[in-house]
């Protein structure tokens, strides 16, 4: 039974649409009738309707007035607009606010029990993808091989050590990270072409590269849906420049074969809580490579090895978190801290150590532009130059004041974009997984048929599903093989063309890989 709310400031319009139809029937229960439009969208949170049929000419507050506001608190919810204006202009911005039907008063009953109908349709169409969606969910969460990523990337990407995590992982297969030498490995495909199905690619350059780094010691591989991870560990301190050269070498080989990479690689760290910092190196090497600019070079904008200068990285990612979360009201303060130069360091530095700073925060600020798919330009590639901060922001004050216009400005920018309900973005996108897992598809696709930036979709549907885009399209394809072994007669070369997998011999290994038995015993098991 769904629940529904009425709004009307006529009592006698609520009081027949109750007496005429059976709502129960259609499959709605009445959980409010209000003819104030504000005392209804006061009532929202608590009553969870997932139908609002309103009236568009109220005292108060117009229909539309009503629905833009009620889209603001339950983005999910269904909303029907009853009117006795037959004008376009009312129905094109009533579609604009996302209010799903528009009827025109009088009200003919068979057109208003075909739009109860429609919109029952609707809404379980919704809950059955919600469950597939949460089943997807579920499963992956329970995969030891989407534990261990999500461990890793959470604490790469937002320095938050899972403790509750990492016992299970332990659980499972022993990991001994904690206090051994490591270095960090990013490869970065989010500009490479790669020919064949786009799946199967990075799974073989997964492949190819674990066995690369495996030669020097423990190789612990984990992915975003824009970069590679490989932390390598328990290594000589001796092979880390080999480590470098297999890396080139690697990089090489695909350019040959078509396919663009961009590798960073850290400094030899101690210990996993120190994965975060290691990203970042990488990511500022990466960057460089980008920029051409030589890492031993003085237009390095950051060297903080040769000032001994400790950089503020988990100041500047609460800094983000904040940005990313809405919650600003702390802004000067991190951003005073950040800007304090250690007392034991002499005055020379300052500059050094400000203009250090701002580069970071500004990268982080480019990069965020490009992710979220922002229309506005916060900063430029020509503002990334360290010579170009130097002369024309010439002290800290000025470059403070310069970083906090910025985070102010993203920050801004990121709330409008957020406002556009993550979750009917993410359904969308899984509708079209649903119809596509079997053909080349990337996230690229997907965030084009949606028209979204690609960057903004890998965000969400992390944030929403808790998952990689390519996790998850892998793990569907796994669970629809399994489906076919069990349910049909088809070849195993028919299975493997009909889940998306051009390839037989990696949709063999990668089934085993994720199942743990062979496509042959595993029909004949079940």
């Amino acid at each position: 039974m769904y629940r529904l709310l009425l709004l009307d400031d006529e009592e006698i319009v609520t009081r027949g649409i109750q007496k005429v139809f059976d709502l129960e029937k259609s499959g709605f229960q009445v959980v409010g009738v209000f003819q104030n439009p504000q005392k209804a969208l006061e009532s929202l949170p608590g009553l969870q309707p997932d139908l609002m049929i309103t009236d568009i000419k109220m005292p108060q507050m117009s229909g539309l007035d009503f629905a833009a506001e009620a889209k603001q608190l339950l983005p999910e919810s269904e909303i029907v607009i009853l009117s006795g204006y037959g004008d376009f202009g009312f129905a094109q911005s009533a579609v604009k606010i996302g209010v799903s039907d528009y009827l025109l008063k009088p009200i003919k009953k068979d057109d208003f029990q075909q739009m109860l109908d429609t919109m029952h349709a609707k809404l379980e169409e919704k809950k059955t993808q919600k469950q597939q969606a949460d089943n997807m969910a579920l499963l992956l969460q329970n995969s030891y091989t989407e534990l261990k990523n999500r461990f890793f990337l959470s604490l790469a990407e937002d320095n938050v050590f899972d403790e509750k995590l990492y016992q299970t992982l332990q659980k499972h297969h022993t990991m001994d990270v904690f206090d051994t030498d490591f270095l960090l490995v990013k490869v970065d495909f989010d500009q490479a072409y790669l020919h064949g199905d786009y799946m199967s690619e990075i799974g073989k350059l997964i492949q190819d590269s674990e066995g690369k780094f495996a030669d020097f010691g423990f190789v612990e591989a984990f992915l975003s849906d824009e970069s590679l991870y490989f932390y390598v560990y328990n290594m000589k301190a001796s092979d880390e420049e080999m480590i470098r050269q297999e890396t080139r070498l690697l990089v090489e080989e695909k350019r040959q074969k078509g396919i663009q990479l961009v590798c960073g690689i850290s400094h030899m760290y101690h210990g996993i809580r120190e994965l975060f910092r290691a990203r970042n190196d990488c990511i500022r090497r990466i960057f460089m490579q980008r920029a051409n600019i030589d890492e031993h070079s003085a237009a390095n904008p950051i060297q903080t090895d040769e000032i001994n200068v400790h950089m503020p990285y988990e100041e500047i990612e609460t800094l983000f978190h904040m940005i990313t979360t809405g919650e600003m009201e702390g802004l000067p303060y991190i951003l005073r801290k950040i800007y304090e130069l250690p007392e034991d360091n002499i005055p020379i530095l300052l500059l050094d150590y400000s203009c250090s700073v701002t580069f970071l925060i500004l990268l982080r600020v480019y990069q965020l532009q490009f992710k979220f798919g922002l229309d506005q330009q916060i900063v430029s590639h020509r503002e990334l130059d360290l010579r170009v901060l130097k002369r024309e922001y010439p002290s800290m004050e000025i470059q403070r004041n310069l970083v906090e216009k910025k985070l102010l400005t993203v920050a801004e920018q990121i709330a409008v974009q957020e406002m556009a309900a993550p979750s009917k973005m993410i359904r969308a996108a899984l509708d079209y997984i649903n119809e596509h897992f079997h053909e080349n598809i990337s996230l690229m696709d997907v965030a084009e048929n949606i028209n979204i930036s690609k960057n903004y979709l890998c965000d969400i549907f992390k944030k929403e599903l808790g998952v990689t885009f390519i996790n998850y399209v892998t793990n569907l394809r796994i669970e629809k093989a399994k489906e076919y072994l069990t349910g049909t007669d088809m070849k195993m070369y028919e299975v493997s063309n009909a889940v998306g997998y051009n390839d037989y011999a990696y949709f063999s290994q990668i089934f085993k890989k994720h199942t743990g038995k062979t496509l042959s015993s595993y029909r004949k098991k079940k």
